[in-house]
């Protein structure tokens, strides 16, 4: 039965982690990019083998796979929004882009489980289950400011007006 159920975990219909990326959808060469994912438990009961079933999952580990040949993890932590006003700053999941172009950011949830068949105790689950977000296309940019001596008032078609 052991088996069974662990096919039926790693075969349930787990929904992924939500990918979030800050800032988005465009961010700039050697800036830190914050990316996260949420993950959410989630319950499933069946019959199975003639028996009550019900499973019970948790994320509890992360892979970032940021587009441009950079993976992290598997890691424990799925990161965290960062208040608008500390995009680009560091953070345990950020990562720092050196090219341009369009890069599909992409994460894999890790999840752990447990059983119990028809309503007694709760059972470890001997293995987890991997479940890939969709990517998010994230375009990396590059920026140039140039300094500029008109006067924009004076004269409104000038360079940098």
């Amino acid at each position: 039965m052991r088996g069974e159920i662990l096919r039926a975990f790693q075969e349930a219909p787990i929904a992924p982690g939500t990918v979030t990326l800050q800032p988005s959808p465009h961010t700039l060469i050697g800036a830190h990019t914050n990316v996260y994912v949420e993950a959410r438990p989630q319950l499933f009961e069946m019959e199975l083998l003639g028996q009550s079933i019900r499973i019970e999952v948790e994320p509890t580990e992360y892979t970032f796979n940021y587009g441009d040949g950079t993976v992290y993890g598997p890691v424990s932590t799925p990161g965290g929004p960062v208040p608008e006003a500390r995009w680009g700053e560091q953070t345990a999941t950020s990562h720092v882009y050196s090219q341009t172009g369009d890069v599909p950011v992409s994460t894999t949830t890790f999840f752990s489980g447990q059983y119990s068949v028809n309503g007694g105790p709760m059972i470890p689950i001997d293995g987890r289950a991997e479940i890939a977000s969709p990517s998010q296309t994230l375009s990396v940019w590059r920026s140039e400011s140039r300094n500029v001596a008109d006067n924009c008032l004076v004269n409104p078609s000038g360079a940098g007006c």
